[in-house]
């Protein structure tokens, strides 16, 4: 099994456990203030976008979220960082892995909406993650959420 394998089984695994740990802690909770019928998520697909290498599970999609789900998932952005040589720099919880091992980030894409972009890593730094190629500096990458956005575009712990 090659490192990039090892990396998104790893991955999904941690993945899995948010989403099981998000399903048994939401029943004992309030009821939601989501209607019934009313998904807390809905996906848009992009305009010319198409299935593609990198896209492991087909096109990607705009994940529109209802702002009581936006909410409550406390998602949090921070702007992407450069440094004296150019490099852009993430915090290492703005990047999440597909299936394939293939890293991403989300990006704030209109109100209660996210954006996935694929991203090559040139070296990870302590909590930091350099790229080669991403997202410029100043546009503003998801910190907090991110796998539960992956889990609702690929439709992780649905019935």
């Amino acid at each position: 099994m090659t490192r990039r394998q090892q990396r998104a089984r790893a991955a999904l695994a941690g993945l899995a456990c948010v989403v099981a740990l998000s399903v048994s802690v939401a029943g004992c909770g309030p009821k939601s203030e989501t209607p019934r019928g009313e998904s807390p998520a809905t996906l848009v697909p992009l305009p010319g976008s198409s299935p593609s290498r990198t896209a492991a599970y087909g096109q990607v999609r705009k994940v529109v979220l209802t702002a009581v789900a936006d909410q409550r998932l406390g998602i949090r952005t921070v702007p992407v960082q450069t440094d004296g040589a150019g490099d852009e720099r993430v915090p290492i919880t703005a990047v999440i892995y597909d299936p394939n091992g293939v890293p991403w980030v989300y990006l704030p894409a209109g109100t209660h909406a996210y954006l996935r972009q694929a991203v090559t890593i040139r070296r990870y730094e302590g909590d930091t993650v350099v790229l080669s190629r991403g997202p410029s500096a100043g546009s503003q990458v998801v910190v907090v959420a991110a796998a539960e956005l992956l889990g609702a575009e690929y439709g992780v712990g649905e019935e």
